[in-house]
């Protein structure tokens, strides 16, 4: 009976200890496949003041979408189709501490129409928070507008098309091409993609700077592939920066 008993407790207390354990890794925010490239780890999504002040202490730098308010001159803090909560770029810069902190700005709705406009304000909402330009990535779809936000000295990403399902050559490469061309006529600081395109991007931009998010859960079962995967695209010298997704239990927008 007493053996049984210390078989159980012994059951237990390695549960007990499993669980802890895995806790403790999926809210680490320096997981081992970050080893020797931390700075290289972002933030992804952090649309809320909550999310903020957590990863400014963690991450070297962080990705937030933003929506151009062309009446009021404003950015709101906001990934479409979510609901709006009112946080406007102005209130959540001021509570930037770390101002040598990278931004990766996901521009939603960049446009011909307020693409001068809206480059002017987060000019002036750097300048008034005393952040640094040249750590400010722009990411847009919109290739030709990103020149605006170039010329005030911030990094441009264009954000790729999707290219992973393109497996017929004589679909892809005409993409690949026409993405080029446009590169030359409209020129970014990078290009940026799921990394589950990673192959297809170091093939046929293997110049570029690398700018790529892999949004996998970090207590995932094919834990083993996602560190693999993790350590070949962190490594590249090419890739600027990985997004992540942070496990915080408050502000996750």
């Amino acid at each position: 009976m007493m053996s049984v008993l210390k078989r159980n407790k012994k059951k237990i207390n390695f549960i007990i200890v499993l669980i802890v354990a895995v806790t403790a890794y999926v809210f680490n925010p320096y997981k081992l496949e970050y080893v020797g490239y931390q700075s290289k780890v972002w933030a992804h999504r952090v649309n809320s003041l909550e999310k903020l002040n957590y990863t400014q202490k963690f991450y070297k730098g962080i990705e937030l979408d933003l929506v151009f308010d062309s009446i009021n001159n404003t950015f709101d803090v906001n990934h479409p189709p979510a609901e709006s909560v009112n946080l406007n770029l102005d209130t959540y810069f001021s509570k930037i501490s770390d101002k040598d902190l990278k931004l990766w700005l996901d521009f939603k709705n960049l446009s011909e129409i307020n693409a001068e406009k809206s480059a002017e304000i987060l000019d002036q909402l750097t300048k008034k928070y005393s952040l640094k330009n040249e750590n400010i990535l722009v990411e847009s779809t919109e290739m030709h507008n990103l020149k605006t936000f170039k010329n005030k000295g911030f990094k441009t990403s264009f954000y790729l098309p999707p290219l992973v399902g393109l497996t017929d050559e004589n679909k892809l490469v005409p993409t690949i091409d026409s993405i080029k061309q446009l590169l030359i006529q409209y020129p970014t600081s990078g290009i940026s993609c799921n990394a589950n395109a990673y192959d297809v991007i170091k093939e046929y931009f293997k110049e570029e700077k690398k700018y790529l998010w892999h949004i996998y859960k970090p207590y995932s079962r094919h834990q083993v592939k996602n560190y693999q995967d993790f350590r070949k695209y962190v490594s590249d010298p090419t890739v600027e920066a990985i997004l992540i997704q942070v496990a915080l239990p408050v502000g996750n927008r």
